[in-house]
């Protein structure tokens, strides 16, 4: 790779990967809207790398030439970040990835599209041709999983009659780690970031629901290794079965900890109903387990960070920020 675009460059998992990316010494052009951003645009100044601020949909490609590769990794997100956008998620995703495929079929450069692994639907130890089953009810979280799965099915089948689209679909499990934001009802930071400032620590439900977490670097490591492969037009789940844990289980290590650095802190545990805060439209994720055999045999990949690094260096960034006077909502 000599010269690539990320889309969502500047959002949780984009704005690690372009780091990775700028250290291997490839040029990278960002094309995000900032809707859901956790860095500035001169966050990479003076490095390898242009900041085109504008969504997908608007922006023009054709100015953009001799691209390698197009990391697609903007979209709608988040358990309760998709709320608002109830009725337009499943044509916002579609549209984008047909955007980014025609561009990558018209100048021969490869496409990686971060799916999710909400397009399962269900839960279970997940293959990547495990069934796609949703709820009968059309819900809002339904409607994410749903568009990007038909996104899939776009270049999946486009690819059928079109030899020059070359594509890998990525579908990330539970990412988490530093830069990642509360907003949009990610877990762990709000875990955090309640601990650290003494806040009740909200469990949704009863706290049994399981989560594979899996640390953003491990995530952007496989999504290159991946990219720069021999295979093409693949399928991968990306995630980290090793890191299962129920919710209230992960609460308590982030307190134990925690603890560790503010002994005298008060720490609390508090079960709630997620709809009380969210609204009844908010749906809690069904229980998702990675199946990574694929790409551990095929590439060599594995992830490399446990969870108590994890939460340890979650706990480091926010400790920092908190100290230089950030504020934070835990239950945005």
């Amino acid at each position: 790779m000599k010269k690539v675009i990320v889309t969502g460059g500047l959002g949780f998992i984009g704005s690690h990967l372009v780091e990775m990316l700028l250290n291997k010494g490839v040029e990278v052009i960002i094309i995000d809207n900032k809707s859901t951003n956790v860095i500035e645009e001169d966050f990479f100044k003076n490095k390898n790398c242009k900041v085109i601020i504008n969504s997908i949909k608007d922006v023009n490609l054709d100015n953009i030439r001799n691209i390698d590769t197009v990391f697609h990794l903007a979209s709608i997100l988040g358990p309760s970040g998709v709320l608002k956008h109830a009725g337009d998620i499943g044509i916002s995703v579609l549209s984008d990835v047909i955007k980014v495929r025609d561009y990558c079929i018209s100048n021969n450069a490869k496409l990686i599209d971060i799916s999710t692994s909400e397009v399962y639907g269900h839960m279970n130890l997940l293959k990547e041709d495990s069934e796609k089953i949703f709820p009968g009810e059309y819900k809002i979280r339904t409607e994410y999983g749903a568009g990007k799965m038909i996104a899939e099915m776009a270049l999946v089948n486009k690819s059928k009659i079109e030899p020059r689209l070359i594509y890998h679909l990525i579908r990330p499990f539970n990412v988490t780690g530093q830069r990642q934001k509360p907003d949009g009802g990610f877990v762990l930071p709000r875990f955090v970031i309640a601990a650290l400032t003494e806040q009740p620590i909200t469990v949704f439900g009863d706290g049994t629901q399981k989560r594979a977490f899996t640390h953003v670097k491990d995530i952007c490591d496989a999504i290159i290794l991946i990219s720069e492969s021999k295979y093409k037009n693949e399928i991968w789940n990306v995630g980290n079965p090793e890191n299962s844990m129920t919710i209230q289980d992960m609460a308590e290590e982030v307190i134990k900890l925690t603890k560790n650095k503010y002994p005298k802190n008060k720490y609390n545990i508090v079960f709630v109903d997620p709809k009380t805060i969210h609204g009844p439209l908010f749906e809690e994720a069904v229980e998702k387990i990675p199946y990574i055999e694929k790409i551990k045999n095929k590439i060599g990949w594995k992830p490399k960070f446990s969870f108590s690094m994890i939460f340890g260096e979650v706990i480091e960034f926010y400790d920092k920020k908190i100290n230089e006077g950030y504020k934070f909502d835990v239950l945005k």
